[in-house]
């Protein structure tokens, strides 16, 4: 899309919520690789602009699910971004230009995740949850213990099908199929636990015990601002999900780490506040957790995927590609290492 009729779009957009800005200038800004995003300046206003990438191999629509949970987390107060205007047919939307910063690992600490415990139950207290009735569900939404399985079988999958192009495809290829090799082993462990603690793996979780999930959830989508309070952002794949899987995504964020030390005190700040059946929800997490660190070594290599390498484009087009390509392996390679070294270790004991 050309500067220029983007700039002419979102003027329009702002025009549409009274008076015309005479300049509208578009300051591109860092973003999580998946679309474009701008700060806006319009005479003397400030508003961010969001382009989301559409494909028709992925056919998720970012901007209804991101604009139907802002319109939800705003109506409860929630400090997230307000949504100002829209234009659909271009997949363009304007929110509220916040100010903060980002924050840094080494500044992740109970108080930061008492903060997002909080946020998270705010947004599925009983007393206003019917609001949320009508969102759809999160992107990639495990409702069982075998769509769980199902998501990580599809990802490995997907990444075991690219055809190298390079030394650094065929590295990561290597990394696939040792990733294989422990989740095929893990599977089966996997699936006699989960039959021996929580019973039928195909039985959907009730209604009452799903949650409102901000999905990509965690420090990297967090601006601080001035007097320490967070502002959440980044909603494009929030909707309906399971808690167990909201909680073991939260700690396998790879940008900011949380500290795996705080995730039996975050099951309870937020799992336990509201759910019916806890226990099953609690125990189906912990189950969860190293399938889930698998996943986001998988997430890591998404470059690998064609539609995917296609959105990182779209969303950075001067990224160089084989550099981002090596840059992702190797902390890929790390976190597998990490993961392979624990479940195994675990086994021996």
């Amino acid at each position: 899309m050309a500067a220029g009729t983007l700039s002419q779009d979102i003027g329009a957009l702002l025009a549409g919520q009274g008076g015309s800005p005479r300049t509208v200038h578009l300051h591109p800004c860092a973003t999580g690789g998946n679309n474009r995003v701008y700060i806006v300046t319009a005479d003397r206003r400030r508003v961010v602009a969001k382009c989301y990438y559409f494909s028709p191999a992925d056919g998720r629509d970012r901007l209804t699910a991101e604009w139907a949970f802002l319109e939800y987390a705003t109506r409860l107060g929630l400090c997230v971004p307000r949504p100002i205007a829209r234009d659909h047919v271009a997949r363009i939307a304007l929110y509220e230009y916040v100010e903060g910063d980002r924050l840094v690992a080494d500044a992740v600490g109970r108080r930061e995740v008492a903060a997002a415990a909080e946020f998270f139950t705010v947004l599925n207290d009983r007393r206003h949850i019917g609001l949320a009735a009508d969102l759809p569900p999160a992107s990639e939404a495990c409702l069982s213990m075998s769509e769980h399985v199902t998501m990580l079988d599809r990802r490995l999958q997907r990444l075991s099908e690219v055809r190298p192009q390079s030394e650094t495809d065929a590295e990561a290829l290597e990394l696939v199929v040792r990733m294989q090799q422990l989740w095929s082993d893990l599977r089966g462990r996997l699936a006699g636990q989960a039959r021996a603690l929580l019973g039928d793996a195909d039985a959907p979780i009730p209604q009452a015990d799903r949650c409102v999930s901000p999905s990509d959830f965690g420090f990297h989508n967090v601006l601080v601002q001035r007097g320490g309070r967070m502002c959440f952002i980044d909603f494009e794949y929030a909707g309906w999900d399971d808690p167990a899987k909201m909680a073991a995504d939260f700690f396998c964020q790879p940008a900011v780490p949380v500290d795996p030390g705080h995730f039996e005190w975050f099951l309870d700040a937020t799992i336990g506040r509201y759910a019916r059946d806890v226990d099953a929800l609690k125990t189906r997490a912990r189950l969860l957790w190293p399938l889930y660190r698998i996943k986001w070594c998988c997430i890591m290599l998404n470059d690998f995927v064609p539609d995917a390498g296609r959105r990182r484009r779209f969303a950075d087009p001067e990224a160089d590609e084989d550099t981002r390509k090596r840059a992702q392996l190797e902390k890929a390679r790390v976190a597998f290492v990490a993961v392979e070294e624990e479940v195994r270790r675990s086994w021996r004991t």
